[in-house]
């Protein structure tokens, strides 16, 4: 196993009944599954405690023929956190693990970098969840799907929202999906309830800030492609197809 790594498990939450896209997780780029391509990549990183949070009897086997590890999980779960929470307790070895990074099952191109960047954050400081952000200009912060972080000089995030946050600059800061928790971080997320703020930005970060659980962010140079439509799946074929992937 990597050094540096043996408590850190890696869990994709990936459900079967996405509305948008059906069958999300299993649509093809090139001739690997999106899920696939998300395992290959995160692999990269050495983690060894990688694993698929899933409702599919489909996907499970899927990932499971490519040599990776799936833990069946309640078709209920609420959120993807929920998911990631319930498959981290089904953990032999949980009791060993203390950070626990939740990525998205639709980054078919996730930067294994960036999970190195949270892992290092969760080590190194004191907040109780980390998250990547990128730095961009107001073209891309002005769209509604795209989140922004209003943080502090000391890298502690103040506020999520899909407004343009802070009011006034021209710099802002793009919220990338990804979360690494302190295992006792992730426990507490889960048992409480949603918050107003969360429901009126449709944010469950937000649910930790309103209940005074910290935030903080490392920072990439890159925006992951993500796949939530036709579309995205459309772009996201064409970017495999240039880039020879």
């Amino acid at each position: 196993m990597n050094q540096g790594y043996e408590d850190v498990a890696v869990i994709i939450p990936a459900r079967i009944g996405s509305t948008r896209l059906s069958n999300k997780p299993l649509q093809l780029i090139g001739k690997q599954t999106m899920i696939e391509h998300v395992l290959t990549r995160v692999q990269k990183t050495g983690i060894q405690n990688l694993y698929i949070a899933t409702d599919s009897e489909e996907i499970s086997s899927v990932v499971t023929k490519k040599g990776f590890t799936a833990i069946m999980t309640s078709p209920d779960c609420k959120t993807g956190t929920d998911r990631v929470y319930e498959a981290f307790k089904k953990l032999p070895n949980y009791d060993k693990i203390n950070y626990i990074i939740n990525v998205q099952g639709d980054m078919p191109f996730i930067n294994g970098s960036v999970i190195s960047e949270i892992v290092t954050g969760l080590r190194n400081n004191h907040f109780d969840i980390i998250t990547p952000v990128v730095k961009v200009d107001e073209e891309i912060a002005s769209s509604l799907s795209n989140v922004k972080v209003v943080i502090t000089k000391s890298n502690k995030a103040l506020y999520f929202s899909r407004s343009l946050v802070p009011n006034g600059s021209k710099d802002f800061f793009y919220h990338v999906g990804i979360y690494g928790f302190k295992a006792k971080a992730l426990e507490k997320f889960v048992s409480l309830e949603q918050t107003l703020n969360e429901k009126s930005e449709n944010l469950e970060q937000l649910r930790a800030l309103d209940n005074d659980m910290t935030i903080g962010v490392c920072y990439s140079n890159e925006i992951p492609i993500s796949v939530d439509t036709e579309e995205d799946l459309t772009k996201a074929r064409e970017f495999f197809a240039k880039n020879n992937l």
